[in-house]
């Protein structure tokens, strides 16, 4: 039996979450071999050096830098030329089967151009999303038309992909890798997250992710400003996790660094996937612009605010509201998350949209019985 090589790119602390399920099911599979390559934020000291995390549980894990030289966009398009460049000089010498990238970070825009180049089929995980007023929107997009296999969330999704001219025959709705985690995986308990975070299990508790706008940087700012200030006012317990490396990421860091120090908010650089869904489940509320108070959040049935427009055209539970990113408003949003019975009782009955659980399998199916031929690599447009 030939094995295929399956890479897999992770670039930051979330990511790898997701990805994680699917690492472990191509490890496991006899036909695959897995090639873990740790690229990215992964690798940068002020954010936590989250390469350890992916080390300790994949320790053949290869590591290929990125070059981040600041917090301007000029920088951001620096990182993602390095990556090219590095990934390109890497691919060259250790030719996978397939590829691997999720969603839509420099990170995997820049493994996906290195590895199109090289005609290494490309598996991108979450095309045909939808995100509001960031970069992202863009990244994700241009990885869908250079990848060469699609593996999407939603039928939704599955639609928008074809819509831009890809081969229906090449997209696979697979629903989200999360769900694998959170179905399958052991999760800590309340009492055993709270105890090590050194939380109080009494107190109400916030879970905060707010991540800059790439397209609106300055604006980006002004609103996690406004949310930090509104928390302040209420002085509730929160957990607050750092923002990816994006432009205007370190004018964000700055900015939390000032709070820190209050005795109601706990910030971290970093947390392991399954701590963080852990707190996610055991927390009253989630604030901020986060992917996952969309996609995860649902599941565990706890009230999300969704801060302005960085979610924008997502696919929605009942468990959501959208509040505009001023602190009156956020504060008026609280209230009624914490207090509104209605609502509530929409939270806890919203339904999760992304899958049932074994995204992680329908994947390594594929890896494993489509055909790598001139035809997958030979695209061209269905219209």
């Amino acid at each position: 039996m030939i094995m295929r090589t399956i890479a897999v790119v992770t670039g930051t602390r979330a990511e790898y979450g997701y990805l994680k399920p699917l690492m472990q099911a191509i490890q496991q599979e006899k036909a695959l071999r897995l090639l873990p390559i740790i690229t990215g934020m992964h690798l940068l000291p002020q954010f936590g050096s989250t390469y350890k995390i992916v080390k300790r549980d994949f320790p053949g894990a290869k590591k290929i830098e990125m070059t981040l030289n600041g917090d301007k966009l000029a920088h951001m398009a620096e990182y993602l030329a390095s990556g090219i460049n590095n990934f390109a000089q890497f691919f060259d010498k250790n030719r996978p089967d397939i590829l691997v990238v999720l969603g839509d970070r420099s990170e995997s825009l820049a493994a996906a151009l290195a590895a199109l180049y090289l005609n290494i089929p490309i598996a991108h995980i979450n095309g045909g999303d939808v995100s509001g007023t960031t970069i992202d929107e863009s990244i994700r997009h241009a990885i869908t038309k250079i990848s060469h296999i699609h593996l999407v969330h939603t039928k939704e999704n599955a639609e928008r992909v074809e819509k831009m001219g890809e081969n229906k025959k090449r997209i696979f709705i697979t629903g989200a890798l999360t769900l694998d985690t959170i179905m399958h995986s052991k999760i800590p308990s309340k009492k055993e997250i709270f105890k090590k975070y050194h939380l109080n299990p009494k107190n109400t508790t916030f879970l905060v992710v707010q991540h800059p706008l790439t397209t609106l940087k300055d604006q980006g700012y002004t609103q996690l400003k406004e949310l930090l200030q509104a928390l302040d006012l209420l002085k509730e317990q929160t957990v607050l996790i750092y923002p990816n490396c994006d432009a205007g990421g370190k004018k964000f860091i700055d900015l939390i660094e000032t709070y820190e120090k209050k005795p109601y908010l706990h910030a971290f650089k970093n947390m392991p996937h399954e701590e963080y869904l852990s707190v996610m489940k055991s927390v009253d509320l989630m604030i901020g612009n986060s992917s996952s108070g969309i996609i995860e959040a649902p599941f565990f049935k706890i009230p999300v605010i969704n801060i302005g427009s960085r979610q924008q055209g997502r696919e929605r539970s009942a468990n959501i509201l959208d509040v505009p990113p001023e602190k009156n408003n956020i504060i008026k949003s609280i209230d009624f998350a914490l207090h509104n019975k209605e609502f509530q009782q929409k939270a806890r009955l919203s339904k999760n949209q992304f899958g049932a659980g074994n995204a992680a399998q329908k994947m390594v199916k594929i890896f494993k019985e489509l055909p790598l031929d001139e035809k997958l690599i030979q695209k061209q447009i269905t219209y």
